[in-house]
């Protein structure tokens, strides 16, 4: 039986004082995600998708609630532990790569594991390893203002699956991307998913980059309005999406629930 790597329950966020106008983020939003299992979350702008993605990536916290990861609590640990925590139980794809310009693609690549203490005789077979598995093998030698943008967005799934995390959050991954190169990532992360059973929570406002999940949590207004799975085609799972985010478009326009 497969176990769940994220846990959240009941995670409310609220922005201001007491007494002050306050901002509610996150309204008791609960929800799991299981070992292996490719996950989106998508809503409107302002519906507290990327701040449900810091309150489970440890860069902020919830206000009230739990957040499992890996069968931990976060939201129980101290300052000191989550940094520890985020370095081995977390890996991060993001928009802009977050690339180090003096370090070549192999050293960026290796930089978790170099922050972890692990020794240069281990950590050449699990560069090179993963490398492979996303075509970027040829560019290890190079430096990230030598190669293309979708080679560095590769570079950037290699260092977020190189220690071999818990769970892979990706944040709008393929926000500065050709199609061509989008397309190309997004086929890595379902391999990855796939082949290897790697688990990856995506934060898109793109349907055709969510197509390639196998479920989608819809939020809006810090709630969790519906979720959807992929049980055919990815085409089929890519108009799914398109209605359900016209539903609501629909629904908010009302300002209906």
């Amino acid at each position: 039986m497969k176990k769940f790597v994220v846990n959240v329950k009941n995670v409310q966020k609220v922005y201001g004082k007491k007494g002050e106008n306050q901002s509610h983020a996150l309204k008791g939003l609960s929800f799991s995600i299981q070992e292996g299992e490719f996950v989106g979350i998508m809503g409107p702008s302002g519906s507290g998708k990327t701040t449900l993605l810091n309150v489970i990536s440890t860069l902020d916290t919830a206000t009230n609630g739990t957040v499992e990861i890996d069968g931990k609590d976060i939201t129980k640990m101290k300052q000191s532990d989550l940094t520890d925590f985020r370095s081995q139980k977390l890996g991060f794809i993001f928009q802009d790569f977050n690339l180090l310009e003096n370090l070549t693609i192999y050293e960026n690549i290796a930089l978790p594991l170099s922050l972890q203490g692990v020794s240069s005789g281990k950590i050449g077979p699990k560069v090179e390893k993963v490398a492979g598995g996303l075509g970027i093998s040829a560019i290890l030698g190079k430096y990230p203002s030598e190669v293309s943008g979708g080679q560095k967005q590769r570079t950037a799934a290699a260092r977020a699956i190189v220690h071999e995390p818990a769970i892979i959050l990706a944040d709008e991954p393929t926000g500065a991307l050709d199609s061509k190169n989008a397309t190309s990532l997004l086929r890595s992360m379902e391999n990855l998913n796939e082949k290897q059973g790697v688990s990856i929570l995506m934060v898109t406002h793109d349907a055709f980059s969510a197509s390639y999940c196998r479920r989608i949590l819809f939020i809006r207004d810090g709630g969790l309005y519906k979720e959807i799975h992929r049980s055919g085609t990815r085409e089929a799972f890519y108009k799914e999406i398109l209605d359900a985010l016209a539903d609501i478009g629909t629904q908010s326009a009302r300002g209906g629930s």
